[in-house]
C-alpha cells in the first residue's frame, strides 16, 4: 500500500501517521509525510518583524514530532518525510499527482480537497460507514469496526439498508419483517458500539443497496466505508460491495471489507 499523510502538526494528523504505520504493519508498503509552510500567509503580515520567524520554528518543532513518531513506531518501514512550501492544497494535489498513492489519510484542516484527489481520502477524525441489512450479523466484526473507530477517533454510522426493490406489492408483511430485522441489525451495532465508547449513529434507508450507501457516504460525509466481503450466500450488501468495487468511478471513498462468517 502507498500512503500520504498530510501533515499539519496537529493530534489529528499525529493520528494519521500513527494510523498510517498500523497500515503498513498489516499490509506492507510506503508512506510518505508531507508538510507544507505557507510562506504566503507571511506577505505584508504586521503581527511582528518574527512572525515568520517563528512559524518556522514551530514547522520545524512539528516535523520533529512526526519524525519521533516514526522512530519509536515505524522501525522498519518505508516512510519518508517532505517538507515544501507554499499552498498547501496545490503542493498536496501535486504529491498525489507524482506518487499516485492508494490511500490519502488527512486531517480535518484539508478535508475539502478529498473531493478534487483522484484517489481515496480517509480524514482523521471522521465517520465510518457500516451499512447492515437483515442477514448481518453485527457482532460478528465488532472488533475490525471499534479498531478503526479507534485508531482514528472517528464515530460510527451504522446504515441499514432495506432492499424494497425484491418485494411486491403481494409481499408486504415479508418487507415488514425485513424492515423490523433491519432496524434491529442497526440497534444492535450501535448499543455494542456505543458500549465501548465510541460515538455512533443510526439510519435506516429503503433502495437499491449501493445507491442507498453511495448517497449516505455523501450526506454524513464519510471518510471510510466498511463492507461485508462475498460468501457462499451473498446478501444484498454483498453484491453491493461487488458493484461499487466494481464501478470505481462511483466510488470517492476508501473502502475495506470486512472478512465474512466463512472465513474467520
Amino acid at each position: 500500500m502507498n500512503i500520504l499523510v498530510a501533515y499539519d502538526g496537529t493530534l489529528n494528523a499525529k493520528k494519521a501517521i500513527q494510523y498510517g504505520i498500523q497500515k503498513l504493519l498489516k499490509s506492507g508498503g510506503n508512506m510518505t509525510i508531507l508538510q507544507v509552510f505557507d510562506n504566503s500567509l507571511f506577505v505584508d503580515y504586521d503581527a511582528g518583524p518574527r512572525a515568520e520567524e517563528m512559524a518556522r520554528s514551530e514547522s520545524a518543532r512539528q516535523r520533529e514530532e512526526a519524525m519521533k513518531i516514526v522512530r519509536d513506531s515505524a522501525a522498519g518501514l518505508s516512510v519518508r518525510f517532505i517538507a515544501e512550501e507554499g499552498n498547501a492544497w496545490a503542493k498536496i494535489a501535486d504529491q498525489v499527482s507524482a506518487d499516485r498513492p492508494d490511500l490519502v489519510l488527512a486531517p480535518p484542516r484539508y478535508k475539502e480537497i478529498a473531493a478534487s484527489l483522484p484517489c481515496p481520502v480517509t480524514v482523521v477524525p471522521g465517520t465510518i460507514l457500516v451499512p447492515v441489512d437483515n442477514t448481518s450479523s453485527p457482532a460478528a466484526n465488532i472488533d475490525r469496526i471499534a479498531l478503526e473507530a479507534e485508531a482514528t477517533g472517528s464515530k460510527v454510522l451504522v446504515l441499514g439498508v432495506v432492499p424494497v426493490h425484491l418485494y411486491s406489492r403481494e409481499e408486504r408483511k415479508e418487507l415488514e419483517r425485513v424492515r423490523k430485522e433491519t432496524a434491529s441489525s442497526v440497534k444492535e451495532l450501535k448499543k455494542t458500539l456505543s458500549a465501548q465508547g465510541i460515538e455512533t449513529l443510526e439510519a435506516v434507508r429503503s433502495g437499491y443497496p449501493d445507491e442507498e450507501i453511495l448517497k449516505a457516504a455523501s450526506e454524513y460525509a464519510a471518510s471510510l466505508i466498511l463492507l461485508p466481503s462475498g460468501s457462499t450466500t451473498p446478501s444484498e450488501l454483498s453484491k453491493a460491495a461487488a458493484i461499487l468495487l466494481d464501478e470505481t468511478e462511483r466510488l470517492k471513498w476508501p473502502v475495506f471489507l470486512l472478512p465474512s462468517a466463512e472465513a474467520r
